[in-house]
């Protein structure tokens, strides 16, 4: 189903309080391995001196990991940023609702912002407008970091599989497929240099059938197959012209 002939808007309010967030900590399954490993792998990519935002932060697991001196998580579900306020609220983490593509922050007050699995749950419209809000939150030479499902490799049929088997299903979520050349259509070069477009987490999850702790291992394995094989998930590094 693409973005222009979605017949369903779905309330992300329906999600279980604190889902994503208790999935994490289990440190158990492979789904609990995907998000530790996607996360390690963003975080690595974030310098951490810097200010941050992480928008569709949900329960605010991601901000949770993160040692900046000054941090924001803001989501349009209010009801996770609720919960997200209550565990992980702080001197340096602070965590707001916000409106669809509007960022309650001064012009070039940021210096990074990532949206983690965020621009596949929106239209083309709304992506374009929430990244021309991250372009003027964003100081010069500040960092936009997205990652997105990636549709030309294994992730469709990851995907098959979730939306029968999982207790949510992204089938009503992901409106809009990427793959590494669509994804370059979002991108406005006036605004945005790309510093790095790449594919990572390949077979690393499903280790975690075996041992939680050799899947997180394994992604040694998959930084040397995604040189052959496209790897699940997109990155996208873009910088501030």
């Amino acid at each position: 189903m693409t973005a222009k002939n979605k017949t369903k808007e779905f309330n992300y309010d329906d999600i279980k309080l604190g889902y994503y967030d208790q999935i994490y900590k289990k440190k158990s399954g492979m789904q609990s391995a995907w998000h530790n490993i996607k996360f390690r792998y963003v975080k690595n990519e974030i310098n951490q001196k810097n200010t941050h935002l992480d928008i569709g932060c949900g329960p605010g697991t991601f901000l949770s990991l993160l040692k900046n001196k000054k941090c924001y998580g803001m989501d349009i579900a209010k009801k996770q940023i609720k919960y997200a306020k209550k565990k992980y609220s702080s001197k340096s983490k602070k965590f707001e609702v916000m409106t669809k593509n509007e960022i309650p922050l001064r012009s070039r007050s940021l210096d990074s912002i990532s949206l983690i699995e965020i621009i596949e749950h929106l239209n083309d419209k709304d992506t374009k407008l929430l990244i021309l809000e991250a372009h003027r939150t964003l100081k010069k030479n500040g960092e936009l970091i997205i990652t997105t499902p990636n549709y030309l490799s294994t992730w469709p049929i990851l995907e098959l599989i979730l939306n029968n088997f999982a207790k949510v299903s992204y089938k009503d979520q992901h409106i809009n497929k990427y793959n590494i050349f669509k994804i370059k259509k979002v991108i406005n070069k006036k605004k945005f240099r790309i510093k790095s477009l790449k594919t990572f987490m390949l077979i690393s999850p499903f280790f975690a059938f075996f041992s939680f702790k050799l899947s997180l291992n394994m992604t040694v394995i998959d930084n040397f197959l995604i040189k052959v094989f496209p790897g699940n998930l997109l990155f996208l590094k873009l910088k501030k012209l």
